[in-house]
């Protein structure tokens, strides 16, 4: 009997510790997502007596247990890292006479229910309100919002007029549901619970619209009758147009509601106006990839503490640069639209600074969200992650593992931009330390050392392992990945493919790399090129001091050369006569020279040239199907927004790969424009110089018309009429024909007053020509070159007797 109790009674106490365990377990799952409700101060205590205790849980379950708090009003808990108690408060530090002390070990977490709202300073919905509360604070206020169960409460206005009790108005509309605009109002601010849907993707600066524009127009689209959260559906799913805001008139003339979608931001249009006639519109700019990290409160600022200045960048863009910071840990910026769209990054927030101040201007200001991510798998080509609560320090006893995984010919670069784990130890990954686990798929763990900013994989998988000890904590980590290609590798395995580093972008200066692919005893190499775009080389012949590919047809660099490639071609294969390949790729130290490179797809293939179907498939993709999915990455980065003068200058100025074939046509057409104009030279040559002899040939005949005659008896306009029938009125260079009538006359001309006028030489008397008479003076042949001869400028030819009889 005593035996079937003791039974009973461990059976009952395993099932109350598995029920317990299973508790627990879901207790962390659910209390993970409330972490982001609360704000954490280090080594930190409130001065007052705590409400309730929990001994022996984690910080994911003392969160839970503040929200969950039935019996009193948990405002805050503070969480004892060593010995992992739970320390739970009805007070915070809004509350009179309550402040915080230091202590070692132990962490303060506050309420920050504001999180969950978007604060858009001195508006209001001007609906009827469901609730009025006086004197509380917008924290109280917004916790009020959140467990409200009477109504749904979508948001609320904060009134603090001057002289007055401040008070909670909660509101079942806001202007995300398209009944109510935000109107202006400098004694309130509205706080908008975080929506659903597709106006979730969207930030709502207020009253306001794009100001309209000369040269372009601002809106592409409009619609009406659809609410706010179908405007910003239509917005989303457009395809005509990269769709990034919409202005929403609440209400016009005819009671309807009206969508303009455009394609530009306040940004490009020198920022937003009010429509005197009709008031009732927003302005919803879309979150864009980078944005989404960061809490918007537009029209607000932190005065004076900015560190580094961009201009001409748009939101997303900003958002990104303050994320990648290396020189200082960013945590907010200020984004200014006019005059010149400018960037202000800070490592402050609104609470290090006692709070934001309200900006006259369209001036926005951005607070980086916690990243509370504790590991998870990544399978992106590209992306980032970072020690949990960044971009404040992490807590304690975390235990993160993330797994990145890329496709199989890529290896994977990691890059930090921020690691601070603390004081290490002498010994290498001490478990007395906080560590960052690096173990590289088939190779030895190690730890990430102090001060490390890059590293690179050995292979295309790796798994990172954060863990942190219950005595000290730092400021984190904060890291990117990127797949990159292979350089240096072996590879044996097919189908495969590479591409020169950083392909499809421009492969660094001084690139190193050699590619050995051996295909199994009695099979060879058969290598598909669909993408090469390396530095042009004079004469078209390929120089090894420059940008080059060198293929040798084995596997060691004494092998027969199968060809030296350069510049850009069209897609090529080569195929080796034996088992072994050796791809050799390099550039110079010239970053001017910098190319897209090359993409290159190989296969295995039987010695008679046979592949088998899948191969085959694999080598007849289209060029550069990992192009395809790089193609656009920075579209974010290098959008530049300034005055609406172009549509150039709006619209994103992305960074767009032209296709190798565009390239090859274009070459072709360049080679056969060079051959059109040395044949049109040729032509041109042959003309001229038939031209000439017929000429001088004509010259000739005058000549010799003129030597027909005594030249005494020739009249000067007989002269000057004979040329003018041998085409010399029509502007040809006859210098050197004038030369040759020298011997007898003299071809003189002087220009007064935009006249020329011509000076005849004495000829001898008529007694003197009768007792001495002389043969006419002979025209000779020109023998210099011509000069220019205009008939507008010859009025008379004077002949000088230079010959003694």
């Amino acid at each position: 009997m005593d035996e079937i109790n003791l039974r009973q009674k461990f059976l009952l106490i395993l099932i109350i510790v598995t029920v317990s365990r299973n508790a627990i377990s879901y207790s962390e799952d659910v209390a993970q997502s409330f972490r982001g409700l609360f704000t954490r101060h280090s080594n930190k205590r409130l001065s007052s007596i705590q409400a309730d205790f929990v001994s022996n849980v984690s910080l994911d379950v003392c969160t839970g247990e503040c929200v969950a708090a039935a019996r009193f009003q948990c405002k805050s808990f503070s969480y004892d890292s060593i010995r992992r108690s739970c320390f739970l408060y009805a007070v915070n530090l809004n509350d009179p006479d309550v402040r915080l002390v230091d202590v070692e070990g132990r962490d303060h977490y506050e309420t920050s229910y504001l999180k969950q709202f978007a604060r858009l300073p001195s508006h209001e919905v001007r609906l009827m309100t469901s609730q009025s509360i006086s004197s509380i604070s917008p924290e109280e206020c917004a916790r009020r919002c959140i467990l409200e169960t009477r109504f749904k409460c979508r948001g609320f206005n904060y009134e603090h007029v001057v002289g007055q009790p401040v008070r909670c108005l909660l509101v079942e509309s806001s202007p995300a549901t398209g009944s109510q605009a935000a109107m202006t109002n400098e004694a309130t601010d509205f706080y908008q619970k975080e929506t659903e849907g597709a106006i979730s993707s969207f930030i709502n600066y207020g009253m306001g619209m794009l100001r309209p524009t000369i040269t372009s127009e601002v809106y592409q689209r409009s619609v009406r009758g659809v609410t706010a959260d179908g405007c910003a559906q239509r917005c989303l799913d457009e395809t005509t147009f990269d769709c990034l805001s919409f202005d929403y008139v609440h209400e016009d003339d005819n009671r309807q509601n009206i969508c303009h979608l455009s394609q530009y931001i306040a940004a490009n249009v020198q920022g937003l106006v009010v429509d005197s006639v009709n008031p009732r519109h927003n302005h919803f700019e879309r979150i864009e990839r980078f944005l989404n990290y960061f809490y918007a409160t537009p029209y607000a600022v932190i005065q004076g503490n900015n560190m580094k200045t961009f201009t001409k960048v748009t939101p997303n863009r900003c958002a990104r640069l303050c994320m990648e910071e290396d020189a200082f840990v960013c945590r907010s910026f200020d984004y200014t639209v006019v005059p010149e769209a400018t960037c202000l990054l800070s490592s402050k927030t609104s609470r290090d600074v006692g709070g934001l101040d309200t900006a006259s201007g369209h001036v926005h200001h951005f607070e980086m969200k916690p990243l509370l991510d504790c590991g998870g798998n990544l399978t992106e080509p590209e992306g980032g992650f970072a020690s949990p609560n960044w971009p404040r320090n992490y807590a304690h006893h975390e235990n993160c593992v993330w797994n990145i995984t890329t496709s199989r010919n890529k290896v994977i670069e990691l890059r930090f931009t921020h690691l601070d784990l603390g004081l290490q130890s002498s010994d290498e990954c001490s478990d007395e330390d906080d560590r960052l686990v690096v173990t590289d798929s088939g190779y030895r763990p190690y730890c990430v050392k102090p001060n490390t900013k890059m590293v690179t994989t050995k292979t295309n998988s790796v798994r990172l392992q954060f863990l942190s000890n219950a005595e000290v904590d730092a400021q984190g980590f904060r890291a990117f990945y990127r797949a990159e290609w292979t350089c240096n590798m072996l590879l044996k395995e097919s189908p495969g493919e590479f591409a020169s580093p950083k392909w499809p972008e421009n492969y660094p200066s001084g690139s190193r790399c050699t590619w050995r692919i051996t295909a199994p005893e009695g099979q060879r190499v058969h290598i598909v090129f669909t993408s090469f775009a390396l530095e042009h080389h004079a004469l078209g012949h390929c120089n090894e001091k420059l940008d080059h590919v060198r293929i040798l047809d084995g596997g060691t660099v004494g092998s027969s050369l199968i060809g030296l490639y350069c510049g850009s071609r069209p897609s090529f294969a080569v195929v080796s006569s034996g088992q072994d390949v050796l791809v050799q790729f390099s550039s110079d130290n010239d970053p001017q020279a910098s190319r897209p490179g090359f993409h290159a797809k190989f296969v295995f293939e039987a010695m008679n040239g046979s592949i088998s179907d899948k191969d085959s498939r694999f080598i007849n993709i289209g060029e550069g199907v990992e192009a395809s999915k790089w193609q656009g990455t920075e579209e974010e980065d290098t959008r530049v927004v300034g005055s609406l003068s172009s549509s150039e200058d709006l619209l994103s100025a992305r960074d767009e790969s032209t296709s190798n074939g565009f390239r090859s046509a274009m070459w072709a057409v360049v080679t056969c424009l060079l051959l059109l104009v040395g044949a049109l030279a040729v032509a041109l040559f042959l003309v001229i110089r038939h031209y000439r002899r017929k000429i001088n040939g004509e010259m000739e005949k005058s000549v010799d018309e003129v030597d027909s005659y005594p030249m005494e008896s020739v009249p000067l306009q007989s002269i000057e009429s004979s040329f003018r029938k041998n085409q010399f009125n029509n502007r040809v260079d006859l210098i050197g024909g004038a030369e040759a009538v020298a011997a007898s006359c003299t071809i003189t001309s002087r220009n007064e007053d935009a006249a020329t006028t011509f000076e005849e030489e004495k000829l001898p008397s008529a007694s003197t020509a009768l007792m001495h008479p002389r043969p006419p003076p002979r025209l000779h042949r020109p023998q210099s070159s011509y000069g220019k001869y205009h008939e507008d400028n010859v009025k008379n030819i004077n002949i000088e007797d230079k010959t003694q009889v």
